[in-house]
């Protein structure tokens, strides 16, 4: 079986030849006055000057980051810290990221800023370079809002950093030989101020996924340095590093993840240590464990909802769906867990630190409330009274971008091939002019344990929603909605029920007369991606139009690339007989039968230049097997921007006006 169109991987002048090509020809087609309308109305929601992009707190500021006509790759922003948080307000700038790219030659796109405990106006900032995982961190004085003279400044990377004190950073590294056989960061340094020597304070091993450095400030002494250990994507071991002691293992299983503070952890069972998806409750001192949450059917516990407080744990259950805050006491022995009662109802509810050093600060929360159809609304509150007693005092209600006053959401349920139930969140409109004629546009994901989940799409509002659109987004297995045999299920060898399920849904979808095929569209990034490849090789009956974005599509060489070989876990190894046969079956690029035997929907395959995650050789190979068989797909590799999307305002609007306007050509909206 040889490998089709290889040389659209590294064959520099194949790929550029035929990315021009294949862009030329989609812009002539797709690029007419409707997406130049549909691209004015994204740039303006994308730089709209009546909305922010969060706040949170360091020292006695409010910091947001905002996009705007002037800054399309940002300015990092603040205020005094009790000034009311309107758009309209005086923010001041801090960083102005257009600037700093005009001034060092490069393309910088914002990630954040690591804060550090001691001094909340000592920052390092995190800028990717051209969108891509590797970033650069850079010591900076919020004070006199400069990079430090003579500061830390770290070359492009896809570690992390950690203030130990103001003289001393961690970081985890994939240079100079450092990297694990995923191109992850394989070692944590010490870099002390002033110092050529960068001792080596913990090195994985080849096979890990990545390591990474982090400190949980104490109330009294030194901070505590941790190193996360990632065995896989998911899998996690956390080690403590004490000066004169080798590093201590938390006890927790390997094959989940952990969160903690400086005198407990917690984790959610997966495969081993007890019944999976309960949550387990440790304590430092002894490894002493208890179980304090054991879930039901369709009821799960959100791993990244985990927050710890000083004296509080704090989590995220759903019952089907509907989502509960809950929380525990670290410093009542037999405590029982306690819910706590918000101050509105949202379908997407999350909760964090406001203070941008996370442990640190007054122990102020955030809690963060959206929806579909809900633009975000953020309150303050604190946990010193319980969560009986909490005052809830609102920060922030962004305003609307689209009229959602005649749309309804309701969550249905599609049986898969199986029998078990997929659920669906469907958006559309109230009242409907025509029984199964309804354009939907349903996504999906489905992989690695990742939860998709409710929220308020700006862009899908206004340019698919309020152009008589309908949205659907499945809860296929593959991902962790209900907990890890969610997730379970559809891993390696079972990864064809996470399709059965997505096209399942489709099918529902015709079955309520909701919609019919031709009117169904289907869209993915990365791993959904992927999904979006098998719709269109294995259902192309289901759907009208498909829109595949970033995705991997070769399953029998995504090991070839680093950055693939995390994926093994979950996928299967193209190594091994038994997996690659399994892989075979459903891998896109090789299902693909030609136009004489099978017609396809249109579909539009994208990519970006600078994915460092999912090659674009994916896309490009994709594109190009399905036209050596006799389709006619739509293909176009966007340049600005990495595994994510386009970086400034303007490719970002493209971008999203593109694909919209392919799926309301193909769906006659």
């Amino acid at each position: 079986m040889h490998p089709r169109f290889l040389e659209l991987e590294t064959d520099e002048v194949a790929i550029s030849d035929f990315v021009a090509a294949r862009n030329q020809r989609t812009a002539d087609a797709l690029c007419d006055a409707r997406f130049a309308q549909d691209e004015a109305i994204a740039a303006r929601i994308l730089e709209d000057p009546d909305r922010l992009n969060g706040v949170s707190r360091r020292g006695g500021w409010l910091y947001t980051f905002r996009q705007t006509t002037d800054n399309p790759r940002g300015l990092w922003l603040r205020l005094p810290e009790h000034s009311d948080p309107r758009p309209d307000a005086d923010w001041d700038v801090v960083f102005d990221v257009d600037r700093f790219c005009q001034e060092t030659g490069e393309i910088w796109h914002w990630r954040g800023a690591v804060t550090a405990e001691f001094d909340p106006m000592r920052v390092m900032l995190r800028l990717s370079l051209g969108g891509s995982d590797r970033c650069r961190h850079l010591e900076f004085d919020c004070t006199t809002k400069a990079p430090m003279h003579g500061g830390f400044d770290l070359p492009p990377d896809r570690g992390d950093v950690a203030w130990v004190d103001a003289d001393t950073l961690l970081c985890s590294t994939a240079l100079d030989g450092a990297a694990t056989s995923s191109g992850w960061p394989g070692e944590v340094r010490r870099l002390s101020r002033g110092q050529s020597e960068t001792p080596v304070i913990f090195r994985a091993e080849a096979s890990d996924l990545l390591v990474r450095p982090y400190v949980i400030p104490r109330e009294s002494g030194p901070p505590l340095i941790c190193v996360s250990r990632y065995l896989e994507i998911g899998k996690e071991q956390v080690y403590l590093l004490e000066s004169d002691a080798p590093p201590r293992l938390l006890p927790s299983p390997p094959d989940t993840l952990v969160w903690h503070n400086a005198t407990h952890f917690a984790y959610i069972v997966n495969e081993q240590g007890g019944v999976p998806g309960s949550l387990v409750l440790g304590r430092i001192s002894d490894g002493v464990v208890q179980t304090i949450c054991t879930p039901g059917a369709r009821h799960s516990i959100l791993a990244y909802s985990l927050l710890f407080l000083r004296d509080w744990l704090i989590w995220i259950e759903t019952k089907n769906l509907r989502r509960e805050v809950r929380a525990i006491s670290l410093t009542e022995g037999d405590g029982a867990p306690l819910s706590l009662t918000l101050p509105e109802t949202a379908e997407s509810v999350w909760v964090q630190h406001h203070d941008a050093t996370g442990l640190a600060g007054d122990g102020t929360l955030q809690l963060q409330l959206t929806g579909f159809l809900c633009p975000p609304v953020s309150y303050l509150f604190g946990m010193d009274e319980g969560p009986g007693a909490i005052a809830w005092r609102l920060l922030r209600r962004e305003n609307a971008s689209f009229d959602a006053s005649g749309l309804e959401v309701s969550l249905l349920d599609a049986p898969s091939d199986d029998g078990t139930l997929v659920p669906y969140h469907l958006v559309q409109p109230k009242h409907r002019s025509a029984e199964r004629d309804q354009p939907v546009l349903l996504y999906g994901y489905g992989g690695f344990g990742h939860a998709v989940e409710p929220g308020y799409d700006r862009l899908l509002g206004s340019l698919w929603l309020a152009a008589g659109g309908a949205y659907a987004l499945a809860h296929i297995r593959g991902g962790a909605e209900f907990g890890p045999e969610w997730h379970l299920a559809a891993k390696g060898a079972g990864r064809r029920k996470a399709y059965e399920d997505f096209g399942a849904v489709a099918r529902n979808l015709e079955a309520r007369a909701i919609s019919r095929p031709e009117k169904i569209a289907c869209h993915g990034h990365s791993n959904g991606g992927l999904l979006c490849g098998v719709m269109l090789t294995r259902y192309p009956e289901r759907f009208g139009a498909v829109w595949a974005s970033v995705g991997v599509f070769d399953m029998t060489r995504f090991h070839k690339f680093p950055a693939g070989r995390a994926w093994i876990d979950e996928y299967g190894d193209p190594d091994d007989p038994e997996a690659l046969e399994w892989l075979l079956a459903y891998s896109p690029l090789h299902r693909i039968a030609p136009a004489a035997e099978v017609s396809y929907p249109p579909c539009l395959i994208d990519t970006n230049a600078n994915d460092d995650r999912v090659d674009p050789s994916h896309a490009r190979r994709m594109a190009a097997v399905l036209e050596a068989e006799g389709h006619s797909p739509w293909f176009f590799e966007h340049g600005d921007g990495g595994h994510g999307g386009g970086g400034a305002t303007r490719a970002r609007a493209k971008e999203q006006a593109l694909g919209y306007r392919f799926l309301k050509a193909s769906l006659d909206l």
